[in-house]
């Protein structure tokens, strides 16, 4: 099956485009979701919202497609739209605080190191899931692994830095 021809592939690339149009926006401050929420920003209760539902989801797709291979393709639909929403959310984030805080950049330094490390997961796993022809993909699924790794131990810092 051309991939091309896949709503799936469709889908993902128009929710990777919604992730860059929102994120620009946010960077550029047309809109801003800078307000508390408790003791939070607003923004920052979606990255925490996003950022645990990767957290948890990940390791539970990486047991229920071993323990169910009967449900892969509807697993494999809710990891990649879900993680790709959660990206959304995320990237959002970062941007607000990046246009907010670009004087600052050193601020930014573990958020920044744990953005990078996302992106590569996504890009990585969109290679995966719909490059299966191209013939780097063999050597993305180790990339794709691994950068799931760096994601927990830059994660965790990265909460150990933000608590007081």
């Amino acid at each position: 099956m051309k991939y091309y021809r896949s709503l799936e592939f469709w889908a993902s690339l128009l929710i990777l485009l919604v992730t860059a149009v929102l994120s620009v926006w946010a960077f550029d401050n047309w809109y801003n979701l800078s307000f508390f929420v408790g003791d939070l920003f607003f923004v920052h209760w979606l990255s925490i919202v996003a950022v645990i539902f990767i957290a948890v989801l990940v390791p539970v797709y990486y047991v229920l497609k071993r323990v169910s291979p009967k449900h892969f393709k509807m697993l494999l639909r809710i990891h990649v739209f879900g993680n790709l929403l959660a990206f959304l959310l995320i990237s959002i984030h970062f941007a607000q605080n990046t246009g907010r805080l670009i004087w600052f950049v050193s601020r930014l330094a573990d958020g920044l190191a744990l953005f990078l490390v996302l992106s590569i997961i996504v890009a990585t796993g969109m290679i995966e899931r719909f490059g299966a022809k191209l013939k780097l993909a063999r050597y993305i699924k180790f990339v794709h692994s691994y950068s799931v790794v760096a994601f927990y131990l830059v994660l965790v810092y990265h909460v150990l830095q933000s608590l007081p």
